[in-house]
């Protein structure tokens, strides 16, 4: 039964340390452009966000379908 405990704590820790949302500048990064291309991109309306007050947040779900369309392009 410890056991069980441990493994269920352990799932959690990581379900939470995965981020969600990520902002322009991880986003840009991460495809190795400028953050003004991602800001494009999500005037283009290719790339849906979340914003919160003066922040802006794109979530990894729609990180992956952008990924997804962009890769069926080639």
């Amino acid at each position: 039964m410890t056991e069980q405990i441990k493994y269920q704590i352990h799932e959690q820790k990581f379900q939470s340390t995965t981020k969600r949302y990520y902002r322009v500048d991880e986003v840009a990064r991460y495809f190795r452009v400028s953050d003004r291309t991602i800001y494009r991109l999500i005037d283009m309306g290719d790339l849906k966000v979340v914003r919160l007050r003066a922040c802006i947040r794109i979530s990894a779900e729609d990180i992956r379908n952008l990924e997804e369309r962009r890769r069926d392009d080639f």
